[in-house]
C-alpha cells in the first residue's frame, strides 16, 4: 500500500510502504526518516513493514467473478451520536454536513433530472441564506456538493416536466440524470445532502462521543461498525458500499466468527495472527471493485462490532502488527477446523506448488469431540445419479464409486465414479467436493459390500458386480441386472444387490486440511504451547514477526 496514515497524538504522518526485494540506498533514507519520526512521537505503527493502517471492506457489492449479487439501490445508516457526510479524496476527509442526531439517513442512487438555481458557491455556509430564501418561496430547494458547492431543486422524469413546474417562477438550468450521483435524505425524506462529486468518493462516520464511535446499516443489531463508509457507484455494481476502518478494528470482527472466543488465549492469538496474514496477503483481492476483501466466506468472514469479544479483540491487540512469514515475505496461511489427526499436502488439495510451508503435518492435539470430526454420510445411487446430472455429467445409472489413488496423509486425491454410460474422474478437492463432503479424508461402503478372504488370509469388504464367484450351477459372472443370495459359514442366508444402491461415505476431519487446524491449535495451546510455536508448526520453516 502506498501512502497510508499513521497516528501521532492530534498529527497524522505519512508513511511509504514499498514491497521490493532489493531497496536501494534512496529508497532506504526514504523510509528511513519517517520511521525515525514515527518514533520519537512515541508511537507504535504496524509492526511489519507493508502492512497497511487501514482496510476496505466490500459489505455490498457485484461481483461476476465470485457470483456475489448484493450491490443496493439504497439503505439507511445512523449513528448514536450522529454522522459526518463527507467527500474523501487523495487529500483525505473532508467533512461537508452533519446530521447531529441519532435518526438515520438514507442513501440512495439518483437518476433524475434536476433543476440548478443560482450560482456556484465557495462552501455550505456561503449558499445557506440563499437556499433558505428558495425553500421560504416555496421551492423544494437542497444543497448539493459537485465539487463546487449549488442549490438545486426537484426530482424530474424529463426537461419538459422541470419546464412545466418552474417556467416562469423562478431562473434554471437543467442537470441531466448521472451514473454516479448520490442523494442522501433525512429520516423526514428530505434532501439533506446531493453527492455529485467527481473527484472524490462520498464517505460516511460516525460523530465521536463513543467510544468506540460506530454506524449502523439498515436498523440492523447486527450490522453494526467501526470506522465508516464509503459509497460508490460502479459499472455492474450499483451501489458499492465499502466499510473503510484500521486492519486491526476489522481483525476485531473477523477472529471470533472463524474461532470461538472461550478457546485458549494462545490459540486466540494464532487465529489473529493468521487472519492478519491472509488479510495482507490478500489486499488486492476486490482492486477492480476498489476495495480489499469482502465480509463473506470468499475473503475471511466479518460481521463487524456485533461479534465482537473482549477475548479475541485482546489476542488481536497482543499480536499487533504480527504476520506469519516465509524467508522474510508473507506467508500465504490457511485455516480450517479439524484435520482428523493430520493435515495435508497443498498440492494434493488445490495442486498448488512452490508452497514447501504448507505441507502435511501430524495433528495429535486434536480432542476428537469437535464438530464433525468423526462423520458419515450417505447417498442412493439414484440422488448420486441426480447431482452429477446437474453440474453436467450424464453418465447414466451409477455403477460404482471407487478411490484409485490416495495422498500419504490418506486422502482420497483420485475417485472414480462410474455410469452405465461412462465415468467420471474427480482430482484432489474435487474427491470432496462432488458430493459437498466435510473432508477428503474417507472410506466408502455400499450395501452390496460382502467380505471376501483374500489371498493372504485377511478378510476384506468387495462388491460382486462383474467379479467370477462359485455357484451351484459351477464358475458364474456376477449380472449386473441381478441380486445375490449369499451363504454364510452359518448357512445363513442373505441376499444384496449386484450393484450398490447406497453409497456411506464414513471420514474424519473437517475442512480443506491445509494449514493451521483451529482444533489443533486448541489442542497445542492447552497442552502448554505458544502462539508461534503453533503457528510455525502448522506452516513447516515459517516465523512470525
Amino acid at each position: 500500500m502506498h501512502g497510508e496514515f499513521c497516528k501521532v497524538g492530534l498529527k497524522f504522518c505519512k508513511i511509504e510502504y514499498i514491497f521490493k526485494d532489493k531497496l536501494n540506498k534512496k529508497n532506504l533514507l526514504f523510509i528511513l526518516l519517517p520511521l525515525v519520526i514515527v518514533f520519537l512521537s512515541k508511537v507504535v505503527c504496524q509492526a511489519y513493514p507493508g502492512i497497511p493502517e487501514e482496510v476496505r471492506i466490500g459489505l455490498y457489492f457485484n461481483d461476476s467473478k465470485t457470483k456475489q449479487y448484493t450491490a443496493v439501490s439504497s439503505f439507511t445508516i445512523d449513528g448514536e451520536t450522529g454522522l459526518k457526510i463527507g467527500s474523501y479524496t487523495a487529500d483525505g476527509f473532508v467533512k461537508l454536513i452533519e446530521e447531529t442526531t441519532g435518526n438515520a439517513l438514507t442513501i440512495k442512487k439518483d437518476e433524475s433530472y434536476h433543476a440548478k438555481l443560482a450560482d456556484n458557491f465557495d462552501s455550505f455556509e456561503a449558499l445557506e441564506q440563499k437556499l433558505d430564501a428558495y425553500i421560504s418561496n416555496g421551492i423544494d430547494a437542497y444543497p448539493v456538493f459537485a465539487d463546487t458547492w449549488q442549490i438545486w431543486c426537484g426530482f424530474y422524469k424529463d426537461e419538459n416536466g422541470m419546464k412545466a413546474e418552474l417556467g416562469g417562477v423562478v431562473e434554471f438550468s437543467a442537470v441531466s440524470p448521472s451514473a454516479t450521483r448520490i442523494v442522501v435524505f433525512d429520516s423526514k425524506g428530505k434532501v439533506k445532502l446531493m453527492y455529485d462529486s467527481l473527484k472524490g468518493a462520498l464517505r460516511i462516520y460516525p460523530k465521536e462521543g463513543k467510544n468506540p464511535a460506530l454506524f449502523r446499516i439498515n436498523g440492523d443489531s447486527k450490522k453494526v461498525y467501526r470506522g465508516g463508509i464509503e459509497v460508490l457507484r460502479q459499472a455492474e455494481s450499483d451501489m458499492t458500499v465499502i466499510n473503510v476502518l484500521p486492519l486491526e478494528e476489522y481483525l476485531y470482527g473477523v477472529v471470533p466468527g472463524e474461532i470461538e472466543a472461550s478457546s485458549h488465549p494462545e490459540a486466540l492469538k494464532a487465529q489473529a495472527v493468521a487472519a492478519r496474514t491472509y488479510t495482507v496477503n490478500n489486499l488486492s483481492k476486490y482492486k477492480h471493485l476498489n476495495f480489499n476483501l469482502c465480509s463473506t466466506t470468499y475473503s475471511q468472514v466479518y460481521k463487524g462490532y456485533s461479534v465482537e469479544h473482549p477475548a479475541t479483540n485482546k489476542a488481536v491487540d497482543d499480536t499487533r502488527g504480527e504476520i506469519v512469514t516465509y524467508n522474510g515475505k508473507p506467508a500465504e496461511v490457511y485455516y480450517f477446523s479439524s484435520s482428523g489427526g493430520k493435515t495435508e499436502d497443498v498440492k494434493n488439495v488445490w495442486g498448488s506448488s512452490g508452497y514447501p510451508y504448507l505441507v502435511s503435518v501430524d495433528d495429535p492435539y486434536e480432542s476428537g469431540n469437535s464438530w464433525h470430526y468423526n462423520w458419515q454420510v450417505s447417498y442412493t445411487a439414484q440422488k448420486i445419479g441426480e447431482i452429477m446430472a446437474q453440474r453436467g455429467y450424464n453418465i447414466g445409472n451409477i455403477l460404482g464409486i471407487y478411490i484409485t489413488k490416495r495422498s500419504e496423509a490418506g486422502r482420497a486425491t483420485e475417485l472414480v465414479v462410474k455410469g452405465s454410460k461412462g465415468e467420471q474422474v474427480y482430482k484432489n478437492s474435487n474427491t470432496r467436493s462432488f458430493l459437498s463432503l466435510d473432508s477428503q479424508w474417507y472410506e466408502i461402503t455400499t450395501d452390496s459390500d460382502v467380505s471376501v478372504l483374500a489371498q493372504d488370509g485377511s478378510t476384506v469388504n468387495s462388491q460382486l458386480n462383474g467379479k467370477k464367484v462359485l455357484t451351484a450351477s459351477g464358475l458364474e459372472t456376477v449380472n449386473t441386472s441381478s441380486s445375490i443370495s449369499l451363504a454364510g459359514s452359518d448357512d445363513a442366508k442373505r441376499k444384496v444387490p449386484s450393484v450398490p444402491t447406497v453409497y456411506t461415505f464414513t471420514g474424519k476431519g473437517w475442512g480443506h486440511a491445509v494449514g493451521m487446524s483451529q482444533e489443533g491449535a486448541k489442542g497445542m495451546a492447552k497442552a502448554g504451547f505458544t502462539y508461534k510455536e503453533i503457528l510455525t508448526h502448522y506452516f513447516t520453516g515459517t516465523e512470525v514477526e
